[in-house]
């Protein structure tokens, strides 16, 4: 994105700077598929780097993320993995993201009863954007070579749920070093992942066509396109 550069692990937009908050491996070891295969010599290194309110619209940030290529055991570099609460309107959060540069899978998962309900592995490359629905917990993937560079614009209202993830030891599924997909055993089992771009899977939902092209920090200037992600609720 133009007018977006970094200085170190700074980044530098507009005329912001700003340290990034990061994961280090230690930090990432409870939602592992393999921690074991993981040296305590590396439990130091940052693994990924947030930058979050790089702007703001609002209710709204627009965060940068930098998902670093990097071996995490047996598996490729990831995000912790969240999913968002409900509002007080009885809808959960959405949220929307972009693919800056790199190649990114989108792990989604919604639970239901306890139970994985749905399962999706979606992929964007850079100028994709992804629709997070209502629901839906996820992880994103750094699955090319290379950084990942992601942003995404969210509400400020709420705080991410990491809960379900750090007891079940991840998401529903782990990408492996060799882009193998193997299932996590503590969701138990009778579901299966789906596979999709992820512009595929967002143009289901009519909030998304501003964001279709790409570039969500220009769609984000107007307000009309910000509506559900400050009020669930209108998510359609």
């Amino acid at each position: 994105m133009a007018g977006l550069k970094f200085e170190g692990n700074a980044l530098l937009f507009g005329s912001t700077r700003m340290e990034p908050k990061a994961r280090t491996v230690a930090e990432m070891l409870p939602v592992l598929c393999c921690p074991e295969k993981v040296k305590a010599d590396g439990w130091k290194e940052r693994t990924y780097f947030m930058y979050r309110e790089a702007a703001r619209m609002g209710t709204i940030r627009y965060d940068i993320t930098r998902i670093r290529e990097y071996a995490l055991g047996c598996e490729r570099n990831k995000t912790f993995g969240h999913v968002h609460p409900e509002s007080k309107s009885g809808a959960a959060w959405p949220e929307v993201y972009e693919v800056l540069s790199g190649e990114a899978h989108f792990l989604l998962q919604k639970i239901t009863a306890n139970e994985v309900e749905d399962a999706l592995l979606l992929k964007a490359k850079k100028g994709e954007c992804l629709l997070l629905p209502p629901g839906y917990g996820h992880v994103t993937i750094n699955a090319g070579r290379g950084e990942l560079l992601l942003a995404n614009l969210v509400s400020d209202g709420f705080e991410a749920d990491y809960s379900v993830f750090a007891q079940r030891r991840g998401g529903c599924y782990y990408e492996k070093l060799d882009g193998s997909l193997e299932m996590n055993e503590n969701y138990g089992s009778g579901f299966e992942l789906r596979k999709m771009s992820a512009t595929e899977f967002s143009s289901q939902y009519g909030c998304f066509a501003p964001f279709r092209k790409g570039d969500i920090f220009q769609a984000a200037k107007k307000p009309e396109n910000l509506e559900f992600l400050e009020k669930p609720e209108l998510f359609c």
